[in-house]
């Protein structure tokens, strides 16, 4: 089963690959993994919060800058923590729209173009003409309306009212009339009136509504019989122990109530606690916690990894080790080592002095295969093959130049004629 590891670099090759240092700026420098928990050093620089509580409990130098920094320094980067939430779920979106190949339309030819332009303005034209004919429709329609009103109001007009139409205002007693059978009532007896005893209408069934105001308004008075369960009160973080201070049957009993195991020796217990102390508290600045079972899932793989757990029976790793310690002397080791190291570089040289001679005696083997007869090329091939202070005899000794000349930094030699044994 492949596991898939998202990188920065998955936006190379698409339209948005200037999102590739955006996304670098949102990965841990330790863990190269999106920011958890950012947490803020005192330098200004950013990690995630159980990344930089381990570099701290190691060296106490953030790995940046390698300035002294303190695990009481950091604070909580929230704004940066959001942004990251915030683009881990878009990110999949956008990388798979970005690698959407998108589809390119095929040209169209001439002749094609010109026909679609003729149709468009065809289509232009006719749907000009209906507007025009409907704004002279509405028009003429809203004229015809007014003659035929105008007609109406002149031919319906009766001859004589005999007072039926006369407005008779209403006394002023106190009471409104009835919109059905117009008898006159308190205006609060409208309501039972038109419901029960109003002539003409059928008596309708009790209304249903108040009865349901009546449950809703109880049930938003009285309690519900499940209170809202209350938020999870926040872990509270564990004080570090100065470990030289605690004796060992104390620290064992601080492991146990604590729920660790207390097996083995004291430096086992100090290196399982201070791991404890690191996920517990980078737990308590997540935005959303892990659970206490969770937690011991990790102390239990971080011992099987790298932890008390670990194999340490190979040399290598008990080098390794002894190298990752952060009072490690190099100038000690060199000096231990010297020897071993010399060792290596010679053999380098010797390994490539004999590749240089082996090529060497290739290429004279190759070029006596190849040679010719002529006197020319077999002195050339020789004034190559002998080096130039090879072939000519070396001049008298008093004719030679002095070796200071050749070798300034050593005297130079007297001649005999100067001591008088000519």
């Amino acid at each position: 089963m492949e596991i898939e590891v998202s990188d920065s670099t998955d936006w190379l090759g698409t339209p948005l690959a200037s999102l590739k240092p955006v996304e670098e700026a949102f990965r841990c420098h330790v863990c190269k993994d999106f920011f958890t928990s950012p947490m803020l050093t005192s330098c200004n620089h950013t990690f995630c919060s159980l990344c930089i509580r381990r570099c701290l409990n190691a060296d106490g130098k953030c790995p940046l800058c390698r300035k002294k920094d303190d695990i009481s320094k950091l604070r909580g980067n929230w704004a940066l923590r959001e942004a990251v939430e915030a683009f881990v779920g878009v990110r999949d979106t956008i990388l798979k729209f970005a690698k959407t190949p998108v589809p390119v339309a095929a040209p169209k030819s001439p002749k094609r173009k010109a026909a679609e332009v003729d149709d468009s303005d065809d289509e232009f034209q006719e749907s000009k003409r209906p507007r025009r004919s409907t704004r002279n429709r509405k028009a003429k329609g809203t004229e015809a309306s007014s003659q035929l009103t105008i007609e109406d109001s002149e031919d319906d007009l009766p001859e004589s009212n005999d007072g039926e139409d006369e407005y008779v205002p209403e006394p002023n007693d106190g009471l409104v009339a009835c919109p059905i059978c117009e008898q006159r009532m308190k205006e609060v007896l409208v309501d039972r009136h038109l419901d029960t005893s109003c002539p003409g209408e059928p008596h309708p069934q009790p209304k249903r509504t108040p009865t349901v105001n009546r449950s809703i308004a109880t049930t938003l008075r009285s309690p519900s019989k499940k209170p809202p369960a209350a938020p999870a009160k926040a872990p509270e973080r564990l004080p570090t122990l100065q470990y030289s201070m605690v004796k060992d049957q104390a620290l064992r009993k601080i492991m146990r109530d604590l729920g660790l195991s207390a097996a083995g020796n004291r430096p086992m217990l100090e290196a399982r606690h201070r791991e404890w102390l690191t996920l517990w508290n980078a737990n308590c600045d997540s935005a959303h916690p892990k659970t206490r079972a969770a937690l011991f899932q990790d102390l239990q793989a971080w011992e099987r990894t790298i932890g008390t757990m670990a194999p340490t029976s190979s040399k290598a790793v008990s080098t390794g080790a002894q190298i990752k310690d952060k009072d490690f002397d190099g100038g000690a080791w060199a000096a231990k080592h010297d020897s071993s190291f010399k060792d290596l570089i010679a053999n380098a040289r010797r390994s490539r002095q004999m590749a240089e001679q082996k090529a060497r005696g290739a290429a004279a083997e190759e070029a006596a295969k190849q040679g010719t007869g002529s006197s020319v090329s077999e002195s050339q091939h020789q004034a190559r093959q002998v080096p130039p202070y090879q072939q000519q005899q070396p001049p008298p000794l008093h004719q030679q130049p002095q070796r200071a000349q050749l070798y300034p930094r050593y005297p130079a030699p007297r001649h005999p004629e100067q001591y008088g044994e000519y």
